[in-house]
């Protein structure tokens, strides 16, 4: 079993990388809809949502959300 670690407020691009291409980062095993279907089991929903909140940045929100009136 591999262990995760992440730096505060950083996103593990490891763990990211595992999920996108649906592979557990923790046993290794296929994934289907963030849910591990290997060893481990674990629903890996809350740690992408973490990871895609934490690469986004106020700036960036705002130049999407265009000009304010």
């Amino acid at each position: 079993m591999r262990h995760i670690e992440t730096m505060p407020g950083e996103p593990n691009a490891s763990m990211i990388s595992s999920i996108i291409n649906l592979v557990c980062p923790q046993c290794g095993g296929h994934m289907m809809d963030f849910q591990c279907w290997g060893r481990c089991g674990r629903s890996w929903l809350s740690e992408w949502e973490w990871a895609l909140n934490t690469m986004r940045r106020p700036s960036a929100r705002a130049k999407s959300a265009g000009p304010k009136r």
